[in-house]
């Protein structure tokens, strides 16, 4: 009898972490459109700044009442890590502070079914640092997942978008196709512009190699940079977690602190205007913090249970994959979605092989 019990214990602990996975990878796939939809309004340190600032709110209201109704006091909750336990989430943060900066300008120049299957190569970063960092074993079926999630990837390179004629540039449709810059000016291309995106994110990002920054390549280097980052950082997710003495809200907590005082640190250092009232009106930045905490948090609580495995979450994750491509189509009215669904398709055959 005991035996059943405890068999019944773990398969509902995997579905609760496998639920929380899953829903993790939705709301991710929501965020990458709110992303592109707030950076049509506001530059990218805009809506990064006030997106961790607006998410520290939340996750500080989700604190008190943890504190208010849990059996952790103030003082416990907020001061009783280790130094050790500190100086990792602070590492974790600044990991995030790169692969955001990075992310964040590779999908504004992309289009997001595009950025959203580019950004499956996080599951052939996870799946290794798993195996090298945390001694993870993959079964067969989960090997076989791998593969899949990776021959969809690969696949993604053979999607082509309509050709256009040569523009004054001399830059054709298909050279563009990832950065979605088809048909643009010359001008447009040199200033590195989008519709509505303020002067100031130009000239912030001519300040740094900018022959390099309007290259298609230079921006799939930025998305991968952000996949091998956000990588890392859920692989000391499961480093953190996984001693059962840290909470997933105070990792929360303390990952959402680090992560304002950097961005609030790059802005005063580099001396950026933020046009602040344009931003509090920008209402994607609002939803998209929204979404951000509910994930996370549905993230950290996965994280927390001993039998999760980070090579699995890290190929349930790629639910997003599908909520990119329809948004792409459905919202910003992208082409070839049939051919991005099959490359999709190639991975939620290689999400369900990982979970047999």
């Amino acid at each position: 009898m005991a035996s059943n019990g405890g068999s019944r214990k773990l398969v509902k602990d995997s579905m609760v972490w496998i639920s929380c996975v899953l829903l993790y990878g939705v709301l991710k796939g929501a965020r990458e459109i709110f992303k592109k939809k707030a950076m049509a309004k506001s530059t990218v340190i805009e809506v990064l700044v006030l997106y961790t600032v607006l998410s520290l709110v939340c996750v500080m209201a989700t604190t008190a009442g943890e504190i208010a109704f849990g059996d952790m006091g103030a003082r416990e909750y907020l001061l009783g890590l280790r130094p050790g336990q500190y100086a990792a989430i602070a590492v974790k943060s600044f990991v995030i502070f790169v692969a955001w900066i990075c992310g964040f300008r590779a999908l504004r120049r992309m289009p997001v079914s595009v950025y959203g299957i580019l950004d499956m190569a996080r599951v052939v970063f996870s799946a290794l640092l798993g195996i090298l960092v945390l001694r993870e074993r993959p079964s067969l079926w989960q090997g076989a997942g791998i593969v899949l999630v990776c021959l969809g990837l690969f696949l993604l390179r053979f999607v082509k978008e309509d050709t256009a004629p040569e523009d004054e540039a001399g830059t054709t449709a298909t050279e563009t196709t990832l950065t979605g810059e088809t048909g643009r000016a010359a001008a447009d291309v040199k200033n590195d512009s989008t519709e509505n995106v303020p002067a100031a994110e130009a000239s912030d990002e001519q300040t740094a190699v900018p022959a390099m920054r309007h290259s298609t390549g230079f921006y799939i280097f930025l998305a991968m940079v952000s996949c091998f980052l956000n990588a890392v950082s859920g692989n000391m997710d499961k480093v953190l977690m996984r001693d059962g003495d840290l909470s997933s809200g105070q990792l929360q907590l303390w990952y959402m602190v680090f992560l304002v005082v950097f961005y609030v640190l790059y802005v005063a250092v580099r001396r950026i205007h933020l046009n602040v009232r344009a931003m509090l009106e920008n209402p994607w930045i609002w939803g998209l913090s929204i979404l951000f905490v509910i994930a996370d948090r549905a993230l950290f609580i996965a994280n927390g249970y001993p039998e999760s495995s980070v090579i699995v979450m890290t190929v349930l994750k790629q639910a997003c994959s599908i909520v990119t491509i329809l948004g792409g189509w459905l919202v910003f009215r992208e082409k070839k979605i049939g051919q991005k669904l099959l490359c999709a398709s190639v991975v939620i055959a290689g999400i369900v092989l990982s979970v047999l």
